[in-house]
């Protein structure tokens, strides 16, 4: 047990030095090659932002307003959530950067760094798509394709392989928190399913499931996107999100925004 604390006191300061990457190893021929994920048909996309309406449940209190997405293609994510009790504000930095930061703020507008080990998800949890573009997300992820418990579905696993770090253990811990299962349905090639495990903000070695599931896609202006999005967390249903509206820039920098879906 001390020294599995050990490593987590590790891992935790991990955001003090500067981690460098490099590309991913290829895949062997034995492993099966992971499949293109539909998303978009005009290129690829530098980034998206969504809005909608949001239900948010906690405990016994609901509550109803609005939401904006904001996803890059590098990683860089932000949730603007507006509800009657107050905004609140959660951000990803790209992934390519060396240090994992994300930020979290309430009703005070007081900005808020989160726990190290919340950062190093290896996708963006409302859009995974667009960091798994060819080129896009992170230098040192690794994808594999692993078995679905549903055979309707295929299942992509991602997690970060770092170097230089400072132990094998650390390196092995860190893919454990990045790590996420992609479900895609076979016969269309869009996400159903996102699962990863979230943790205490005091404990990285507590691993808590949390699970967002597609549905009702729409492609707006050559990109196709889910506009039902759920977030459970722990099993419980916190965000029951309807989107509306999507603006889509392209890597290209011609910029594409409709409220309504070309189908």
């Amino acid at each position: 047990m001390r020294s599995f604390v050990s490593l987590v006191v590790v891992c935790s300061a991990i955001n003090l030095f500067v981690l460098q990457v490099s590309k991913s190893t290829s895949l062997t021929a034995t492993q099966p090659a992971v499949p293109a994920i539909t998303f978009s048909s005009v290129g690829p996309v530098s980034s998206v932002q969504m809005n909608g309406t949001a239900n948010w449940t906690y405990g016994s209190d609901q509550q109803t307003g609005t939401v904006t997405l904001q996803a890059n293609a590098n990683g860089q994510s932000r949730m603007l959530l507006r509800l009657p009790s107050g905004s609140r504000i959660e951000t990803q930095n790209p992934l390519s950067d060396s240090q994992r930061q994300c930020t979290w703020s309430g009703a005070d507008a007081v900005v808020h760094s989160s726990a190290v080990h919340h950062c190093w998800i290896d996708a963006i949890w409302f859009l995974p798509a667009i960091t798994m573009q060819t080129g896009a997300g992170a230098s040192d992820d690794v994808p594999s394709v692993t078995q679905s418990a549903d055979p309707s579905k295929i299942r992509i696993h991602r997690e970060r392989h770092l170097v230089d770090v400072d132990s094998a253990q650390t390196g092995q811990f860190i893919a454990h928190l990045s790590a996420v299962d992609l479900d895609i349905d076979s016969a269309t090639s869009l996400p159903v399913i996102l699962a990863f495990a979230t943790h205490p903000d005091n404990d990285a070695g507590i691993d808590l499931p949390v699970e967002i599931r597609y549905g009702a896609y729409s492609t707006f202006s050559g990109v196709t996107v889910p506009t039902h999005i759920q977030k459970f967390i722990n099993h419980a249903l916190v965000l029951d999100l309807q989107i509306s509206a999507v603006q889509v820039q392209l890597a290209t920098s011609t910029i594409a925004s409709t409220s309504t879906p070309l189908n």
